[in-house]
C-alpha cells in the first residue's frame, strides 16, 4: 500500500516538474526560458507569395508591386487545427509597394475601426502580425506597423533640350498633343510603388487606383518666322491619359507669349490637376499649339541661360482606391 501511494505521488509530481523548461538554465522562470540567442528562418521574396508554416521573418525585395497572402486560420496539415499565436515579421526592403492580405474572407485587425482585408507596406516599412485564434472575421492582429511613406511621390526632372520638327511640328501645330520625353540626364525620384516610370514610352504607369495630384513644368520656345496675323502664340502644356488625343487631356494650362519672346527666349509653363486614376492608366506630359501664330521651323524646350532644369513631371498619390 505504501509503495502504491509513493508511485501516485511521483506521477502527480512529474507534470509539475516538467511544466517549466529551461535552455542553458536550471531555474526556468517561465514555461520556456532560453538563456541565450534565438534564431528563426530568414527568407526573401521578390514576387507575390503565400506565407506558410515554414516562414517567420519575410523580407520583400521586389522592384514591382506584389502581394503577401497570409495563410488561412485553420491549417490543413500536418493535422487540421487553428494556427492561433503564429507570428510573422515582414519588412519591405524593395523599391515597390507590398500589399499584405488575409486569406479569403478573413480580415486583419489594424486597431482602427473594423477589420480590413489588406494593408499597404511601402519601401522601408515593417509589420508584425499574429494569428488571433479565430477562424472567421478578424483572424489576424496587426501588432506592429511602421510605414515610411504613406503615399507615393514620383518625380522626374530633366536638363536636356527637346525639339519638335518635321511631322512632329506639323502635328504640334495641328493641336495634337506631343509627348514631352524624359530620357537624357533625367533625375528620377520614386518613393512607394503606386506608379512607375516607363522610360521607353515616356509615361507614368499607374499600379494602384486612387486619387493623384499631378504636376508638370516645361519651358517653351519657337523657331522661324511665325505665320498668321496675330502677334502672340498660345501654347498648351497638358497632362494626358492613355494616349495623346485632345480628348485624353485631363489637365492643362496655356501660356500666351509675344511672338518676339517665343522666337528668342524660353518661357516656363506650369500645369497641375487632381484626378482619380485607375490601375493600368498611362499618364503623359504633352505640349501643343493652342492659339495665335504658329512656329514655322520648330518648337523646342530649352532652359534659359543660367538655369539648369528644362522640365519636370511628378505624381503624388493622395488616397486609395
Amino acid at each position: 500500500m505504501k509503495n502504491l501511494l509513493l508511485i501516485l505521488n511521483l506521477l502527480l509530481f512529474i507534470p509539475n516538474f516538467y511544466s517549466q523548461v529551461g535552455i542553458n538554465t536550471t531555474l526556468p522562470g517561465s514555461t520556456l526560458t532560453i538563456n541565450g540567442s534565438f534564431a528563426g528562418p530568414y527568407k526573401t521574396a521578390s514576387t507575390s507569395t503565400t506565407l506558410g508554416k515554414g516562414d517567420f521573418y519575410m523580407a520583400f525585395n521586389g522592384t514591382a508591386a506584389a502581394i503577401f497572402t497570409l495563410p488561412a486560420a485553420t491549417a490543413a496539415s500536418p493535422a487540421p487545427g487553428n494556427i492561433s499565436g503564429r507570428v510573422y515579421y515582414i519588412k519591405n526592403t524593395g523599391s515597390a509597394q507590398l500589399t499584405i492580405t488575409a486569406s479569403g474572407t478573413e480580415l486583419i485587425d489594424n486597431q482602427s475601426g473594423s477589420g480590413v482585408a489588406n494593408f499597404k507596406l511601402n519601401p522601408a516599412g515593417y509589420a508584425m502580425l499574429i494569428s488571433k485564434g479565430t477562424t472567421t472575421g478578424t483572424t489576424w492582429e496587426l501588432a506592429t506597423f511602421i510605414d515610411k511613406t504613406t503615399s507615393t511621390i514620383a518625380a522626374l526632372g530633366a536638363t536636356d533640350s527637346v525639339t519638335y520638327t518635321g511631322a512632329a511640328l506639323t502635328n504640334f501645330n495641328n493641336s495634337i498633343p506631343q509627348i514631352i520625353p524624359f530620357s537624357f540626364g533625367d533625375m528620377i525620384v520614386n518613393q512607394g510603388g503606386s506608379v512607375r516610370w516607363n522610360d521607353t514610352q515616356d509615361f507614368w504607369e499607374v499600379l494602384e487606383s486612387g486619387v493623384y495630384k499631378i504636376e508638370g513644368y516645361a519651358y517653351f520656345g519657337s523657331g522661324g518666322v511665325p505665320t498668321g496675323t496675330y502677334q502672340w502664340t498660345g501654347i498648351n502644356l497638358n497632362i494626358t491619359k492613355n494616349g495623346t488625343a485632345i480628348s485624353n487631356i485631363i489637365g492643362g494650362n496655356r501660356g500666351n507669349f509675344m511672338d518676339t519672346i517665343a522666337n528668342i527666349a524660353n518661357t516656363p509653363i506650369n500645369v497641375n490637376c487632381i484626378v482619380h486614376l485607375n490601375a493600368g492608366d498611362h499618364v503623359y506630359l504633352t505640349m501643343n499649339w493652342g492659339a495665335g501664330n504658329k512656329p514655322t521651323t520648330d518648337a523646342h524646350i530649352n532652359a534659359p541661360n543660367s538655369l539648369v532644369e528644362s522640365r519636370n513631371f511628378s505624381m503624388q498619390q493622395l488616397s486609395v482606391p
